[in-house]
């Protein structure tokens, strides 16, 4: 939902005479999720084409609508221990250990994982 639904929304709500619990719950999640919406960037924005008769994507400001994501949370690496690797191969021996670890350090590199210190 855009910045300005969300503010639509609100100000729909707050023209309520008698407003209930229900209605005074959703201003108070829909004022937060503004706020929230505001101190984060764009994913991007989006704007409705005629020609191609659906809403495409654009990276520039000044084209549609601003859409938000939340960000996802960083997962902690898990790695594989010696029984893994035995239990997917049958056998493990230094060589593979080595090329299986090897791997992982690659991954994790390339996946931006931080360097693990060891202690």
């Amino acid at each position: 939902m855009t910045i300005e639904a969300m503010k639509q929304a609100l100000e729909a709500l707050e023209t309520c005479m008698y407003p209930q619990q229900k209605q005074m719950q959703a201003m108070t999640a829909l004022r937060q999720a503004i706020e929230q919406a505001e101190k984060q960037e764009p994913f991007g924005y989006f704007q409705y084409s005629i020609r191609m008769d659906a809403w495409v994507q654009n990276r520039d400001s000044n084209k549609g609508a601003a859409f938000y994501t939340h960000p996802q949370p960083q997962r902690e690496w898990v790695g594989l221990t010696d029984e893994d690797i035995e239990q997917e191969f049958g056998f493990i021996d230094e060589l593979l250990r080595d090329c299986v670890y090897r791997t992982e350090a690659k991954l994790k590199q390339k996946n931006g994982y931080a360097e693990e210190k060891n202690t």
